[in-house]
């Protein structure tokens, strides 16, 4: 197995998706900055090191996002919000450069929850990244949308959008590695999480560490909000997403074994852009024999499966919906 497999490996990731130079420039960077010779070196230190395999990670893949990127997906979180205990504890992962949870933040304090009320945790790989997200300021780059430069809690300095200081100071960031067993494990379980645009990275093997890390993550029945080319996957692995709030959600029992508590997922409604490119509680729940899944609009559902290309499984998802409807 050549060097950028066998690295590839380590950290979860599908080569393919990454891309092998992606990958190897990456690597060259890391062998330089620890004054190592070539990237044989540097592949030996990474099997022992999880801090250097966080910098490799977060290097190796896109970092890029923007503000209010997905207004269904927020509207549906502050609806969320307003039922859930207080103070609302949401997860952003990976958090890349800090876009994703400002616009939670911002969402949340646009939906009347005030500051103290809720607490945005979000964690990434990449210390670069990191270090620009606590910093709460947004280039161009990041202004994209319609609603990015509207909300009033990011304020416009030259160039550059500023997240307000207040609400800024309600986001917590973590270093930490999502695909890593021990992940965020001193956090209670969280009611919300968000975790986009990084399942198309991984290879199968990081598709399921990173399934089993947000099974810990979630509380009972908590809501996972994913993208809308993702959703399909996170299907085929155990998590069942929905689309739209209107519909009936009910619940299906998959006799998959022991599972943890039930997790509810959402995607937002597939746009017509380009397919994104991706990225232990205090008490433990008790494992029932099998999972109980929310289950969501089953148009939502089968359109993901389309949207990635599996039609016969779409087609199956929507024959087995009537089915269960009746006539």
């Amino acid at each position: 197995m050549r060097i950028a497999e066998r690295a590839a490996n380590l950290l979860g990731l599908d080569l393919d998706a990454v891309g092998r130079d992606s990958l190897e420039r990456a690597m060259d960077r890391g062998a330089d900055r620890l004054g190592l010779p070539d990237r044989a070196a540097y592949l030996a230190i990474l099997a022992g090191n999880p801090a250097e395999r966080r910098w490799l990670a977060g290097q190796a893949v896109v970092q890029e996002s923007w503000l209010m990127r997905d207004p269904d997906a927020l509207a549906a979180l502050a609806r969320l919000a307003r039922d859930l205990p207080r103070p609302v504890r949401v997860l952003c992962v990976p958090c890349a450069r800090g876009e994703e949870p400002a616009s939670i933040a911002a969402a949340l304090l646009d939906a009347g929850i005030p500051l103290e009320d809720f607490l945005v945790d979000a964690a990434d790989a990449n210390p670069q990244a990191l270090e620009q997200a606590r910093a709460g300021r947004f280039g161009p780059g990041s202004v994209r949308g319609p609603l990015a430069g509207r909300s009033p809690h990011f304020r416009r300095d030259a160039d550059d959008m500023v997240l307000s200081p207040a609400a800024l100071a309600r986001i917590r960031f973590f270093e930490a590695d999502v695909l890593d067993q021990d992940f965020l494990a001193g956090e209670a379980p969280y009611p919300v999480v968000f975790c986009r645009h990084l399942l198309i990275y991984l290879n199968p093997c990081g598709r399921r560490r990173l399934v089993a890390s947000l099974r810990r993550r979630l509380a009972p029945g908590g809501a996972l909000f994913t993208s809308p080319s993702e959703a399909a996957t996170f299907l085929q692995l155990g998590l069942t997403p929905f689309g739209a709030q209107s519909c009936p959600v009910p619940t299906v029992r998959l006799e998959q074994g022991p599972a943890p508590a039930p997790a509810r997922t959402h995607a937002p409604k597939a746009a017509p852009a380009r397919a994104a490119v991706a990225r232990r509680g205090l008490v433990t729940p008790p494992v029932p024999a099998a999972e109980t899944v929310a289950q969501g609009c089953p148009v939502a559902t089968a359109r993901a499966l389309a949207d990635a290309g599996q039609l016969r499984e779409a087609l199956e998802h929507i024959d087995a919906a009537l089915e269960r409807s009746g006539p």
